[in-house]
C-alpha cells in the first residue's frame, strides 16, 4: 500500500509501498477514502524536519532536555546511536481521515466490515491507503455525510474540547484568536451551538474567509479593535477567549487579556507562547486553562490502546463523543466545512501537497486533502499449515527471521548477529509498516513478509526470533516452535501461565532448539562468577537494581503489556535462578509504589530454593539518573562474590579478593547471538550449554509470573507448575490441582500480619 512519510533528517516528503497495517485486538482496519492534511500543524512538523540540527534543538528544548537525561542515564555513545537512528527512522504523517471499514479485530462488535467510518489519532489515522486505528478514534459516519468531510472530524474534536474547557452557557461572547483550520471550525461549531462569537486573524484571508461563511471577523491590525470587538457587544468583554493560533509570539495571549470581561476564562488550544501580563490577568483575575488536543482519554493508552472506558457519569464528553458530536453536527447541517474550500491532492502527489504548504507558494490554504482510490485491498490470509512441522537443522546458511525490529533489536541483537558470518536475514515482519520496511532494508532482510502469518507460513526460515511487544511473545513463541523454525524468544517469555504451558507443549512436540533472551547468563562476569562459586552449595543472592522511574505513558504500562515485574524483573530473577544450585519452591513480592504488577516500578522478592539457597531482587524503579544500576552480590560456603555493573567481577576466598574488569560492562549480548547461531547450526555447544537451556528458562518465566500473583495476594507463592506441558519441560512435579498455592491470603508464612491487615 502507498503511505506519505517525513524524513525527519531532511523534511523530505516521500510516497512510498509498505506493507499493509495487521488487524489486531481492539483495532479496526480501514481502507481511507480521504485524510486532512491539517496546514498550520503539519506545516510546522515538515518545516522542523528541514531544520540542521541546531535547528531542531532550538525547535523542541524538551527534546533536548530528554537527551541531555538520556546521557546521563544511558551514555554519550548509547544516546548518538539512539538518534541517529530516529533521524534516519521515516515517520508516517496525518492524524485524521475517513474510510471504509476493510477488517476488526478481536473485542470490536459494534462496527462492522463495509461501515463507513472516520479515524483520529497520529500513527493510527495516517495519510496511507490503509490504516489500523485502535476502536476508541473510530466513529461511524452518519448516511447523511460526505466522507470528504468526515475527515475533518478529529480537528472538528480539538476545537469542540477547546469549547468544552470555557465552560460557557449558550449565548456567551466568545472571541477566536486565530482562523486558520482550527480557527475556522471553532467559529462554525460556535455558530452551531448559539454563541455570540467573533474570528481575530491579522490575515485579510482567513478574515474574509470566515466572512464569506457569514461568520464575523476582524482583522488583527489595529489597536483600537479591543474596542471594535467590544463595540459589537455594547461596550462588554469576552466571556471566553479561545486561542486558536500557531506562533511562538505571546502577542494572542496578551491580547486576549485585553478582550476578556473581567473574571472570564481564556482557553489555550493552539500552540502559542504563553506569557500573560499581570496587569490585565490579574486586575481582571482571568483563569488560564488548556484544551488537550481531541479531548478525555487522549495520551491515555488504557483508553485508546486498551479500549477501556471511562464512567460517564464523571467523563461524558471523551475524544471519541467529540468526534461523534462533529459528525452529528455535519448529519444536521449545522456545520458546514465545504466553505474552507480545501485543495484536493491525489495520495501519489503528497509532495506537491506538502510543497504548497510552503509560505514560499504564494497561497495560504487552510486545509487539504488527499484523495485515495478504492483499489487498495488487504493481502489474503496464508494458508495456515494445521500439522506441526517437526525441526531439521539446516544443511547451508542458517537463515534468521525476526518478528518486529524495535529499539533493542535494532541497536543490540541485530549489530550483533551481522558480526556472525555465515547467516542470512530472511524475512521480516511486525510492526508498522514504514518501520518494518525501513529496517528490513537497513539489516538487509531478503523480504518484508506482508504480515506475521504470511512470514510464518512462507517456511523460509530456520530460526525466528520473536522481538515484538511483551503482549504477543508467547502466542508468537508457540505458532514459530509449530511452524517447525527454532525459536529465539525475548524476554518476557509470557505474561501469563497458560501462554507458558502453550509454549512448553509446542517446543515439546517441535524438538526445536529454543533460546530466551535472558543475556544476563552470558555476561562474561556472570559466567566467571558462576565458575568460581562451590558447586553444589546452597547461596544467598542479592541483586539490586537501580532501575530509574520511566514516564506513566511508557509502553511498559499499556494494557497487556506486563508492566516492569514481568517484561524486566524477569531478568534478574533468571539471573539469581543461573547461580543458584537448586530449584525455586517459593516467591514473594512486595511492592513499593504499587500492588498491581502492570504499574508497580519498585518491587522487592524473596525467592527459596530447594538446597536452602535464597535470592533477594530488590527493584528500584523510582531512583535517579546517575545512580549505579546493577549490583549482584553472592555469599557461599567459603566464598564471597560481587559483580558491578558489569564493569568488575570480585571473588573473595580464603583472606583474598581478585578483581576482574570487563571492558565496555558487556552484558552477555554477544555472546547469546554466538550462541544462538551455533545452535540453530546444530554444533555442538562446548560452552554456554548452561545459558542457552531453554527449560531453565521457562522456569525462570513461571516463577516471574508467580511473583506478580503473590504481588496481587500479597502472599507467598508456591513455585511449582500447575500444567502437564510445563511439568514435563521443567521435569517437575505438578500441582495438584487442589493444593493451594501458599498460606491463607488473610496471613504470611512467618505469622507476622500481612500487608492488607496492616492498612
Amino acid at each position: 500500500m502507498k503511505t506519505v512519510l517525513l524524513s525527519p533528517r531532511t523534511g523530505s516528503i516521500t510516497v512510498a509501498d509498505v506493507p499493509a497495517p495487521e488487524v489486531a485486538a481492539g483495532t479496526v482496519v480501514i481502507r481511507n477514502h480521504w485524510s486532512l492534511i491539517s496546514a498550520g500543524t503539519e506545516r510546522a512538523t515538515v518545516a522542523t524536519g528541514a531544520k540542521g540540527l541546531i535547528g531542531k534543538a532550538r525547535q523542541r528544548p524538551d527534546q533536548v532536555a530528554q537527551l541531555i537525561d538520556s546521557v546521563k542515564r544511558t551514555g554519550l555513545a548509547d544516546t548518538y546511536r539512539t538518534v541517529r537512528d530516529r533521524l534516519d527512522r521515516p515517520v508516517q504523517l496525518g492524524y485524521s481521515c475517513a474510510g471504509t471499514v476493510l477488517r476488526t479485530g478481536e473485542g470490536v462488535d459494534d462496527i462492522r466490515p463495509g461501515t463507513r467510518v472516520a479515524a483520529a489519532g497520529a500513527r493510527y489515522a495516517s495519510h496511507a491507503e490503509i490504516v489500523a486505528v485502535p476502536r476508541n478514534l473510530v466513529v461511524p459516519v452518519p448516511d447523511g455525510v460526505d466522507t470528504r468531510w468526515a475527515a475533518f472530524a478529529t480537528v472538528g474534536a480539538i476545537a469542540l474540547q477547546g469549547i468544552h474547557q470555557a465552560e460557557v452557557v449558550p449565548g456567551s461572547r466568545i472571541a477566536v484568536i486565530g482562523l486558520g483550520l482550527l480557527g475556522q471550525i471553532t467559529l462554525r461549531l460556535l455558530r452551531a451551538y448559539g454563541y455570540d462569537a467573533v474570528g481575530i486573524d491579522p490575515d485579510p484571508a482567513m478574515v474574509a474567509l470566515a466572512e464569506s461563511a457569514g461568520l464575523t471577523a476582524f482583522p488583527r491590525d489595529a489597536d483600537a479593535l479591543p474596542g471594535l470587538v467590544q463595540g459589537r457587544w455594547a461596550g462588554a468583554g469576552a466571556d471566553a477567549v479561545l486561542i486558536t493560533a500557531a506562533t511562538p509570539s505571546p502577542d494572542p495571549v496578551e491580547f486576549a487579556g485585553r478582550l476578556a470581561r473581567d473574571r472570564a476564562t481564556v482557553v489555550v488550544v493552539g500552540d502559542v507562547g504563553v506569557a500573560p501580563p499581570r496587569s490585565s490577568y490579574y486586575h481582571k483575575e482571568l483563569t488560564i486553562r488548556y484544551a488537550r488536543s481531541y479531548g478525555p482519554g487522549r495520551y491515555d493508552p488504557r483508553f485508546e490502546e486498551g479500549g477501556h472506558p471511562y464512567p460517564e457519569g464523571y467523563v461524558p464528553w471523551t475524544e471519541r463523543r467529540n468526534l461523534a458530536e462533529v459528525l452529528r453536527l455535519l448529519e444536521t447541517g449545522a456545520v458546514d466545512f465545504a466553505g474552507l474550500k480545501p485543495r484536493v491532492f491525489a495520495v501519489t502527489d503528497a509532495a506537491d501537497a506538502y510543497e504548497a504548504l510552503k509560505p514560499s507558494s504564494g497561497q495560504r490554504d487552510v486545509a487539504l486533502l488527499l484523495r485515495y482510490p478504492d483499489t487498495a485491498r488487504l493481502p489474503s490470509p496464508p494458508a495456515l499449515r494445521t500439522a506441526p512441522r517437526t525441526w531439521t537443522a539446516p544443511r547451508g546458511t542458517p537463515r534468521i527471521a525476526a518478528i518486529g525490529a524495535g529499539n533493542f533489536a535494532t541497536r543490540t541483537l541485530f549489530p550483533e548477529l551481522k558480526r556472525e558470518s555465515g547467516v542470512a536475514f530472511s524475512w521480516l515482519a511486525g510492526g508498522r509498516g514504514p518501520s518494518a520496511a525501513h529496517q528490513g532494508r537497513r539489516w538487509g532482510f531478503d523480504q518484508v513478509a506482508e504480515s506475521v502469518d504470511a512470514g510464518l507460513a512462507s517456511g523460509e526460515a530456520d530460526c525466528v526470533m520473536v522481538l515484538s511487544r511483551h503482549d504477543s511473545h508467547g502466542r508468537y513463541a508457540a505458532r514459530v516452535l509449530r511452524g517447525g523454525s527454532a525459536l529465539y524468544c525475548e524476554k518476557p517469555v509470557a505474561l501469563t501461565e497458560a501462554e507458558l504451558e502453550d509454549v512448553a507443549q509446542a517446543w515439546s512436540a517441535s524438538g526445536a532448539p529454543a533460546m530466551a533472551g535472558f543475556n544476563r547468563r552470558f555476561a562474561p562476569a556472570v559466567a566467571d562468577l558462576r565458575a568460581a562459586l562451590p558447586a553444589g552449595a546452597p547461596l544467598q543472592v542479592v541483586y539490586r537494581v537501580f532501575a530509574g522511574r520511566l514516564p506513566a505513558d511508557h509502553w511498559y504500562f499499556h494494557p497487556g503489556q506486563g508492566g516492569r515485574l514481568l517484561g524486566e524483573v524477569c531478568h534478574f530473577i533468571d539471573t539469581a535462578a543461573f547461580l543458584a544450585p537448586g530449584r525455586p519452591v517459593r516467591v514473594r513480592a512486595v511492592g513499593v509504589d504499587a500492588a498491581d504488577p502492570a504499574v508497580a516500578q519498585s518491587v522487592t522478592l524473596q525467592i527459596a530454593y530447594d538446597d536452602g539457597s535464597s535470592a533477594s531482587v530488590v527493584y528500584g524503579g523510582l531512583t535517579p539518573p546517575g545512580a549505579p544500576k546493577e549490583l549482584l552480590e553472592v555469599a557461599g560456603d567459603g566464598v564471597a562474590a560481587r559483580i558491578d555493573d558489569f564493569r568488575t567481577l570480585t571473588v573473595w576466598r580464603g583472606g583474598r579478593a581478585k578483581t576482574t574488569t570487563y571492558r565496555g560492562a558487556p552484558k552477555g549480548h554477544a555472546a547469546e547471538m554466538r550462541t544462538l547461531v551455533r545452535l540453530v547450526r546444530g554444533e555442538s555447544l562446548d560452552t554456554g550449554t548452561a545459558a542457552a537451556d531453554f527449560a531453565s528458562a521457562l522456569e525462570s518465566s513461571l516463577v516471574t509470573c508467580r511473583a506478580a500473583r503473590s504481588l496481587t495476594e500479597d502472599r507467598p507463592v508456591d513455585c511449582a507448575p500447575a500444567t502437564p506441558a510445563l511439568a514435563k519441560a521443567l521435569g517437575r512435579p505438578q500441582l495438584p490441582a487442589a493444593a493451594d498455592a501458599g498460606p491463607d491470603p488473610g496471613g504470611r508464612a512467618d505469622g507476622l500480619p500481612s500487608a492488607a491487615e496492616v492498612r
